[in-house]
């Protein structure tokens, strides 16, 4: 992932320091900076003439020939290789050159940390994490700008205090802040390669102390995916509402805040989640709709809950998901005391079935009866399928159920014989009572 990322950006970097390379005779950032030989610094405009050329590989022999006498002109001279194998690819002996440089410590501060980080990159570019990190961290923490110019806090006091070196460079370091915040950045996307969680979040944190940028979704979520492996599930939560104050738009930061809210039994506060979402203009996906309505029908609002799915449902082809979620709505409407519409609802349930349809037919026939539809209710309850698969607990209920449909379209004998085989079924007091109870009234009708 982080090649990728950063791929572009290394071929942008590799031409930005040929650059710098080829100015470096022009100007510096030091008042007095070390010099080139005359005949080294011929030998290698000579081999940026070629490199121009496109003859690389001349221009690499020619540098590797040299064997210089001055250890600054080695130093500049493993330098310039360096970048030249980088170009052609040569990654090792790219890392073998430019760190050849950076352990010299005689190339100008500005041109070692530059370095230090061409060694950094170039590991980075081939997925050699733990290699490339030292390098990252040296470049962090043993420099610093100081009124803008850069310092080696690493260098001994007595030898290089900070004021002597600000003294000495006249010019502002070409080093600027922003880079400082980009390399905390990939530290932290390489421990987040790593699996590396808590220096994930020490390496934003560290980022987040001297970015001025405001925040930055790309650091945010590390800190986020690392604080979610951790389990810490508030800070999360504070780390998705910073992200979604940057990036509003994007439905996934919205998705996850409610799923975090839901993992610690925070229903409300995901439900204001979803809501706010949906009136930012963000179109929902059909499992956050759906968990909306749940998070309606448990906050006590089960008419919404309804009406949710009922935007869904239209949308939906699958016949078997189609079927669950009109179940679902007829449980809501129950819920929300809209009988018929709860009716309707499971009737459309039931005309979806193709085959078992026993579990729709019973709530079905209870509405029925509770709506004094008795007639259509015992079309339901008399149905063939009613009983398939059912316990006998609930046989004996269904048996039950027809006895009060009965007694209530005054077919007392039809209702004592199905009176006496819940009895039967499964003995209870209320099947006993009803046998008693309509002997009496068939008496008295007699």
């Amino acid at each position: 992932m982080i090649y990728k990322e950063y791929k572009a950006d290394l071929n942008k970097l590799k031409s930005s320091w040929l650059f710098a390379l080829m100015c470096l005779f022009a100007s510096s950032a030091y008042a007095n900076p070390p010099q080139l030989t005359q005949f080294i610094a011929g030998k290698i405009q000579a081999a940026q003439a070629l490199q121009q050329q496109e003859r690389y590989t001349d221009a690499i022999e020619l540098l590797t020939e040299l064997t210089p006498r001055q250890a600054y002109d080695q130093a500049f001279v493993q330098r310039v290789l360096g970048i030249f194998h980088w170009q052609q690819e040569n990654t090792d002996q790219a890392v073998k050159n430019l760190s050849l440089a950076v352990e010299s410590q005689l190339l100008p501060i500005e041109q070692t940390w530059m370095t230090q980080r061409m060694v950094a990159d170039i590991l980075l570019s081939q997925q050699k994490y733990q290699q490339a990190l030292p390098h990252y961290y040296v470049l962090v923490n043993s420099y610093m700008l100081n009124d803008g110019v850069l310092v080696n806090t690493a260098v001994d006091n007595d030898k290089q205090s900070h004021k002597a070196v600000t003294k000495r460079n006249k010019k502002t370091s070409n080093i600027k802040t922003k880079e400082f915040t980009e390399l905390w950045l990939r530290i932290a996307q390489i421990h987040y390669q790593l699996r590396e969680w808590d220096k994930v979040l020490s390496a934003v944190g560290s980022y987040e102390g001297i970015n001025t940028q405001g925040d930055q979704v790309q650091a945010l979520n590390l800190q986020l995916t690392a604080q979610s492996q951790l389990q810490r599930w508030p800070a999360a939560i504070d780390t998705l509402d910073r992200i979604i104050a940057v990036e509003p738009d994007k439905l996934l930061w919205w998705q996850q805040l409610a799923g975090l809210q839901l993992r610690i039994s925070q229903p409300q506060a995901a439900l204001t989640t979803l809501i706010l979402a949906q009136r930012q203009g963000l179109a929902l996906s059909v499992q956050a709709r759906r968990t909306l309505a749940q998070l309606y029908a448990q906050q006590g609002i089960p008419e919404q809950a309804a009406r949710e799915l009922d935007l869904l449902v239209k949308d939906i082809t699958d016949n078997d998901k189609r079927q669950k979620m009109l179940a679902e709505q007829a449980q809501y409407w129950q819920m929300a005391k809209e009988w018929n519409k709860a009716i309707s609802t499971w009737r459309d349930v039931i005309n979806l079935s193709t085959d078992d349809t026993a579990e729709y037919r019973w709530p079905l026939a209870q509405l029925l009866l509770q709506q004094g539809s008795y007639k259509a209710a015992l079309a339901e309850l008399n149905h063939h399928q009613i009983k398939q698969g059912r316990s006998k607990n609930k046989q004996a209920a269904i048996e039950l159920a027809k006895v009060r449909a009965y007694y209530k379209l005054a077919q007392f004998d039809r209702a004592i014989s199905h009176a006496k085989l819940a009895q039967h079924i499964v003995p209870s007091a209320s099947a006993k009572g009803w046998i008693k109870y309509l002997q009496q009234v068939r008496q008295i009708n007699s």
